[in-house]
């Protein structure tokens, strides 16, 4: 099967707390709600873009507990393929998110299965039957794996890639060995400030176009922020009302990347995902329930303008 995209990375079951505010050390504050969800940066982006209409996999793994149960659930009913989710014995990566009235957010996470998933010979099977190989916050032995696949042409699948924030907190060197192949870099202007040393997002962005030819800087509520090495430019966002950005940059990439694939316009695929970040934003957890791509469509028309 040709898929539109291949994930690789988290898959976690995330606990959202609501809080009226962050509480103080020994202090004690009551919950406003609570809800628990499929999650995962790779699992994000795989239901986003099954949600869009594409066809998807996934490679990652989960624990054999019911919490990875569901999550296989969750996306097998979507139609994300999830042959390569491999059941391990550790349990199922968990996140968890204490987030504001205002919709900001702190978050805590166990990587669990994550953490043990090696990428094998099956798995290059499916990465070159793919328009895009997306990778999330990659463990080193992944980044090994890839180069390898890569210099030694068994690979040549568009490698895009969002560091995360520990991925960020490695530094542009970790992710040197790949930078020959990357054609897309994805990340927040929190990431952008850890991984350059610097909040310049003009001399920031001059930095990551030395990893990659197209350099994507999320900005939430302030748009995104598109660089290549000829060009640069803002594209605003959608004016929404916020109650959880949980999951919002990984709602962009996939809207991003499918656009990009389908119009080759930088301008359009920024548009989808600042689009499919204001429909997440405004749904409690990573919001892969509630995003469609009649309301993705919908937030465009209304703001053609």
């Amino acid at each position: 099967m040709k898929f539109d995209v291949v994930t690789i990375g988290d898959l976690n079951w995330d606990v959202i707390l609501k809080s009226p505010c962050i509480p103080n050390a020994d202090e004690e504050v009551a919950l406003d709600a609570v809800t628990e969800s499929s999650g995962g940066d790779a699992a994000n982006v795989a239901t986003v873009c099954a949600r869009l209409g594409a066809k998807v996999s996934i490679i990652g793994a989960v624990g054999d507990d019911l919490a990875g149960r569901e999550l296989l659930r969750n996306m097998s009913s979507l139609g994300v393929n999830i042959n390569e989710v491999q059941v391990g014995t550790k349990s199922t990566g968990r996140a968890y998110s204490l987030v504001e009235p205002n919709g900001e957010r702190r978050l805590l996470y166990f990587r669990g299965a994550n953490g043990a998933r090696i990428l094998e010979k099956e798995d290059l099977t499916q990465l070159q039957s793919a328009n895009w190989a997306y990778i999330a916050d990659p463990l080193p032995s992944t980044v090994q794996t890839l180069e390898r696949w890569y210099r030694q042409g068994e690979l040549d699948t568009p490698l895009a890639l969002d560091p995360g924030a520990v991925g960020a907190s490695r530094g542009l060197t970790f992710f040197s060995d790949i930078a020959a192949y990357l054609k897309v870099l994805l990340l927040n202007e929190i990431e952008m400030g850890i991984i350059t040393g610097t909040e310049d997002i003009s001399e920031a962005s001059r930095r990551l176009l030395e990893l990659a030819p197209l350099v994507v800087i999320k900005r939430g509520k302030n748009g995104s922020f598109i660089a290549t090495r000829e060009d640069s430019f803002y594209v605003s966002s959608f004016s929404v009302v916020a109650s959880d950005t949980t999951g919002c940059g990984d709602a962009f990439n996939g809207a991003f990347l499918l656009k990009l694939t389908e119009s080759g316009s930088l301008q359009e695929a920024a548009r989808w995902g600042n689009a499919a970040g204001a429909v997440v934003a405004q749904q409690a957890g990573a919001g892969q329930s509630g995003l469609t791509k009649d309301n993705l469509e919908g937030i465009l028309e209304k703001n053609r303008n």
